[in-house]
């Protein structure tokens, strides 16, 4: 099961809904336990503390998390935290708390604001930024409790993959003997026969894709993904979401911008080595 590797987009689809779905009621669950554990503690104090109150704090701060997840999830597909470079983002994602809090606090506020002018009162926040890192506090166990979990299904999500196909490493023999050693392609109306060892590189062209062998360029519809599936991934490894190389054809690897590389194959072209797949691509290499 290799970490880096993408999920299969029916997998991906189904272990969000589940993820969300899991959050949502587990963050429910909580904002319904501690509204009552304020009413109950602000009653042994004496005081009589209106159930619409904590009922508004609690569910407006759940909303705005919940409307962060996708967000989180989205930044720890860049920055993951289970590939073999996990140390090195983990910066990214502790700076990543910061406007995580900053956005739960404003919107919550703002939701806050808004709710209790509809009924006819006002909410006071009080000190901005003494009360805001107050709430950055728990924001904090807040976001790595998420990401944890976001990592969680991820893993599951890997895990459901890999049982699907068979094998948890990607070229394994059992698959091998499915592999194509040529593949068909069509130009100005005539078709053409390749020899999957003369390919470079496959490039993702919405439906289609762009076969580039030989020093010539073929169209083919179908989509990346499911030709990636085809060809055996022990020759040839997506580097980014939009291009698969030929590994033999790699010339050498070069640093880029914002902690990416640039790959050059021996026909002089260049296709970029996104952080995502970089981990699938050293797999092969060693």
């Amino acid at each position: 099961m290799d970490p880096d590797h993408p999920l299969k987009p029916a997998t991906a689809r189904r272990i969000f809904l589940w993820g969300m779905t899991v959050m949502v009621v587990v963050l429910a669950a909580v904002a319904v336990s501690k509204t009552y554990t304020m009413v109950a503690d602000s009653a042994r104090v004496g005081i009589r503390l209106p159930m619409w109150e904590p009922v508004i704090w609690e569910s407006t701060s759940v909303i705005c998390i919940a409307l962060l997840v996708p967000a989180l999830g989205w930044w720890l597909a860049q920055f993951p935290l289970i590939a073999a470079n996990w140390l090195r983002n983990l910066p990214a994602n502790l700076l990543a708390t910061l406007p995580f809090s900053l956005v739960h606090v404003a919107a919550m506020v703002a939701l806050r604001d808004l709710a209790y002018r509809l009924l006819g009162d006002r909410y006071d926040f009080g000190r901005w930024w003494l009360n805001w890192f107050y709430e950055y506090r728990k924001d904090f166990i807040t976001y790595w409790l998420l990401a944890l979990a976001i990592t969680a299904v991820r893993v599951y999500g890997l895990w459901m993959d890999s049982r699907d196909s068979g094998t948890g490493v990607p070229g394994d023999a059992s698959v091998a003997a499915t592999h194509p050693e040529r593949l068909v392609v069509r130009k100005l109306n005539r078709e053409y026969i390749l020899s999957v060892s003369d390919i470079d590189r496959i490039d993702a062209n919405g439906n289609y894709v762009t076969v580039h062998a030989r020093g010539a360029a073929y169209p083919r519809r179908e989509s990346l993904t499911a030709l990636e599936k085809k060809l055996d991934q022990s020759r040839f490894v997506r580097v980014h979401r939009a291009h698969v190389v030929n590994v033999d054809r790699i010339r050498e690897i070069q640093p880029w911008d914002h902690g990416d590389y640039r790959i050059v194959l021996l026909d002089g072209s260049c296709v970029n080595l996104s952080r995502r797949y970089r981990g699938r691509l050293q797999h092969l290499l060693r």
